[in-house]
């Protein structure tokens, strides 16, 4: 439980509010690209919150699933199977995303990849089916814990164990933090880094809630100030960040700033306070590391979406993690050992994702193991900052995991 009331505090404020809206109109549409592979069609539903009020983060999020099925087949599909992605669009309704999870599975697609905060309303329907599931958007409570969802990056079980070691690596002695307002369960972020901050020696000695509608955060600020906070926590959207960060700066309050990575903008690059004192744990390797693997993320979408990396509100930690989906079921169906004459199905993805061991999707992920059966945490992650108007991986580029190591 605890878990699952983390996820919906996180994703539903921090994930949902990271970019501008991507035009992708507001009925399901299907990749027309055509491709030179001749085997059979590799079925991909991306089931999304294009349009609806999750719209400017997940609108152009989807652009880069099509970028992604479009680069595929330019390059002769997987194993010589094409991909047929079409978009299911939930407009950020529960209901209507159960609707669209059911059209996908009626439409007997042979994998599902989330971009949508309402995955839970649905899972069950995907489970029944046979249907696996792939973030994409995994910063949900269920891949952590359905064996039969697949994340391509650090699960939220890991979250508080990110959140306070990167505290600890920028040599805060304490944290605070200012969590959403617009949800009780908002609330429950504060016990479960307390118990965190505890195991790990980095006490939480102060929290307050925040709401997006708020003129500003002078009060909280203050307050965070007077408790002798040293890096404050701020479990809400990229946009109330940066304003947080303002706010405290004109009371002369300069904390280290935290931040979950999946609502990392660059934005925050250019931000006059967060450029000098942010600190990121990111799931996935950040994309703006000059990386080959990231190289081709960016080739690709400047081909097949031009001018969405250079909108600095589109341009996200979750549009890369929906390249690192597609990268995964990539490696489901090429270790399925289905052949280019045979047909793919959605068992034969589950038998390839579930042989996967340390797979790091061509470095950009933490080593993925899938077991059939386990839930498929995975409890690594990248730490970045922000430092002079700069982004860059600290540590060596290493990657920090909950039980303390680096690798």
């Amino acid at each position: 439980m605890h878990l699952r009331r983390l996820l919906i505090a996180m994703l539903a404020f921090v994930a949902m509010t990271v970019a501008a809206c991507g035009d992708s109109g507001s009925s399901d549409s299907a990749d027309a690209n055509s491709s030179a592979a001749a085997g059979t069609p590799v079925n991909v539903a991306v089931i999304c919150s294009c349009t609806g009020s999750f719209a400017h983060s997940i609108g152009p999020a989807s652009k880069v699933a099509e970028a992604w099925s479009k680069s595929v087949n330019a390059a002769g599909g997987i194993n010589g199977h094409p991909v047929k992605l079409k978009l299911y669009d939930d407009a950020g309704n529960p209901g209507n995303s159960v609707t669209k999870a059911k059209a996908a599975i009626s439409d007997k697609v042979d994998v599902i990849i989330n971009l949508t905060t309402l995955v839970s309303t649905w899972i069950k329907a995907a489970d029944d089916a046979g249907i696996p599931v792939v973030g994409g958007d995994f910063f949900n409570a269920v891949f952590s814990k359905d064996p039969n969802a697949y994340p391509s990056g650090q699960t939220t079980n890991a979250l508080p164990y990110a959140i306070i070691s990167t505290a600890k690596l920028a040599k805060a002695t304490n944290l605070g933090i200012l969590y959403c307002a617009e949800s009780p369960s908002c609330a429950d972020t504060v016990s479960l880094m307390k118990g965190v901050g505890e195991e790990l020696g980095l006490p939480v000695i102060h929290s307050a809630s925040i709401s997006a509608t708020a003129a500003n955060y002078t009060s909280q600020c203050v307050a965070a100030k007077q408790a002798g906070v040293t890096a404050l926590y701020v479990s809400h959207s990229a946009s109330v960040l940066e304003k947080v960060a303002g706010d405290c700066a004109r009371q002369d309050f300069h904390p280290t700033l935290i931040e979950a990575g999946t609502g990392f903008t660059m934005r925050l690059v250019d931000n006059a306070v967060t450029k000098n004192n942010l600190w990121i744990a990111f799931p996935i390797l950040p994309f703006f590391v000059d990386q080959p693997q990231v190289q081709k993320l960016n080739e690709a979408v400047d081909r097949y979406s031009p001018g969405l990396r250079t909108d600095p509100q589109s341009w996200t930690t979750l549009a890369a993690q929906v390249w690192t989906g597609g990268l995964l079921v990539e490696r489901g169906v090429e270790s399925s050992g289905v052949s280019a004459g045979q047909d793919v199905s959605a068992a034969a993805i589950t038998k390839g994702l579930t042989s996967l061991k340390d797979e790091t999707l061509d470095g950009w992920a933490p080593p993925l193991t899938f077991t059939a059966g386990k839930a498929n945490q995975v409890n690594c992650w990248y730490v970045g900052r922000v430092q002079d108007g700069k982004p860059a991986l600290v540590n060596d580029g290493k990657r920090s995991c909950k039980d303390g190591s680096t690798s």
